[in-house]
């Protein structure tokens, strides 16, 4: 007697196939690490699939990053369990994808209608990649976050309160970072000078600990791949140097300046009793049509420009010389793109 025919498995009882790229965060942060070196619990999988009459049940895993992160993969994050019981990536292999920090994404970006000498108050989350450095003796410096675990100040800021022959091993302890609201960013592992510090580039990259948590309040800036810093270009600066009281603000405040041109500001800076250092690796940065300018405790802080084409924000360059204070007419920044390939290369090794 012909036995009755099993009922179709319901779509929901199949479903469960995909697996969360969540539930294997632990596997993501190493591009050594594969799907096959996973072992899942029972409480992180799901039951074998059942079968289906005149068909087969494909077992995919496919990745996804938490919010403000994006995948990083030679392939499209999707891994099929292969006729050897492996899990390939058609483009990647066993290798895993990574999730990155998004970058220059503010939720709530500055506008150039509203207008750190006497500059506007940030709204919330404008500025997410701004770091508040305190240094030996709380002097006050800014410093730019460029991932989630690595920012860029200048080297001068690192020897506020500190004698010219302090090593790094000495300063790194004595530095505080803050991100975002006052969060406290944690220690500083390693601080790295440019090899032509001081001399002609007045740059340092900090990498802190641990790394810090991406999210609306704390988000890398992203580096500027072109020369965004062209003669009348606005940018942004926002940081917590001195207000017109001289003394720092109690809200992070941001100005809109203009690129200058950088024959008038080498003539300027001849004649004067600052001395700035000026050359291909630095552009001038003018003040506002309100004479508005960067001032004491900013240095380190980033030109931010907007690009349209992809809706992204950029660090065109970071700001050197802080002592314009409306007093004098230029501000002095290291050009990003002219250290570009010195800070791809020391993150890597580090």
């Amino acid at each position: 007697m012909p036995q009755p025919r099993e009922a179709a498995v319901p779509w929901e009882q199949w479903m469960p196939m995909l697996l969360v790229a969540s539930l294997l965060w632990g596997a993501l942060a190493s591009t050594h690490t594969s799907l096959n070196e996973v072992q899942l619990g029972n409480d992180q999988s799901c039951p074998a699939p059942k079968g289906i009459e005149h068909g087969k049940v494909e077992h995919l895993a496919r990745y996804q990053c938490d919010p403000y992160y994006q995948l990083r993969s030679r392939g499209d994050g999707l891994y099929r369990c292969s006729q050897q019981h492996m899990w390939l990536n058609e483009a990647a292999g066993e290798e895993l994808p990574i999730c990155e920090p998004v970058c220059g994404k503010p939720k709530n970006p500055a506008r150039q209608v509203q207008r750190i000498i006497g500059g506007m108050m940030a709204a919330k989350n404008s500025f997410p990649w701004q770091g508040r450095l305190l240094s030996h003796h709380n002097h006050t410096a800014g410093a730019t976050l460029i991932s989630d675990q690595w920012l860029l100040t200048t080297g001068r800021n690192l020897y506020l309160g500190h004698s010219e022959n302090s090593t790094l091993d000495e300063i790194a302890p004595t530095l505080r970072l803050f991100l975002g609201k006052e969060t406290p960013a944690g220690a500083v592992e390693l601080i790295v000078l440019h090899p032509e510090f001081p001399g002609a580039v007045d740059l340092a990259l900090l990498k802190l600990k641990h790394k810090v948590p991406v999210g609306e309040a704390v988000m890398p800036i992203c580096l500027a791949q072109k020369d965004y810093a062209k003669v009348g270009r606005v940018g942004f600066v926002s940081g917590w140097g001195w207000n017109t009281l001289l003394e720092h603000p109690k809200h992070l405040k941001y100005v809109m300046l203009p690129v200058a041109d950088s024959g008038s500001c080498k003539a300027y800076y001849q004649t004067h009793a600052w001395k700035p250092l000026l050359n291909s690796h630095t552009f001038c940065v003018g003040m506002s049509e309100l004479l508005e300018s960067t001032c004491l405790g900013d240095a380190g802080s980033a030109f931010a420009i907007h690009d349209p084409e992809d809706d992204t924000w950029y660090a065109a360059g970071i700001l050197s010389f802080d002592r314009s204070c409306s007093a004098a007419k230029y501000g002095v920044y290291v050009q990003m793109l002219s250290v570009l390939d010195w800070i791809k290369e020391t993150m890597a090794a580090h």
